[in-house]
């Protein structure tokens, strides 16, 4: 969950971060833009999986709604994800919620107030190193289902192709 309004941009490299890195939506607290919603069904078509781009204007509401979810708020100014990221990593059902411009009650409304770093950092990062530990990096060899395109692994060239094909 993004709390914020990011520009567009912005959006699309937090939802590619989340999609590649294992998240099955991301929710923007913003106006329904249907560019955005566009823009993720056809990267779904072309690689594959399944990845929802939400909205909604009441983000507290949303994670109240998640009963059966833990909510993890990432900031500079949690606790230190390597101090609880064995206990987060024993739930199932997480809301992860990153802000673009300082989620006033986040913390409150959150079951774990983390630190991906104590240093000034981008959305972003946080979320795609939060996932990456969650998911003890299993989410770098993700196969995504009915994907129409996949890359070919090169040392020095940039090589796609046709699912299906070598």
């Amino acid at each position: 969950m993004v709390v914020g309004k990011p520009d567009y941009g912005l959006s699309v490299d937090l939802a590619l971060a989340a999609r590649a890195f294992g998240a099955q939506q991301i929710v923007f607290t913003s106006e329904r833009s249907d560019r955005l919603v566009r823009h993720f069904k056809s990267v779904v078509s072309k690689w594959g999986g399944s990845f929802e781009v939400l909205f909604t204007k009441d983000w507290i509401g949303f994670v109240k709604e998640k009963r059966n979810y833990k909510s993890v708020y990432l900031t500079q100014f949690g606790l230190p994800f390597s101090k609880v990221s064995s206990i987060i990593k024993t739930y199932k059902n997480l809301v992860v919620i990153i802000s673009t411009d300082g989620a006033r009650g986040a913390a409150a409304h959150s079951d774990f107030n983390v630190s991906i770093s104590t240093q000034p950092h981008v959305s972003i990062s946080a979320l795609a190193i939060f996932l990456h530990e969650f998911y003890s990096g299993r989410e770098l060899a993700m196969h995504f289902e009915n994907a129409k395109y996949r890359v070919v692994p090169a040392a020095h060239a940039m090589k796609l192709v046709r699912a299906g094909k070598k």
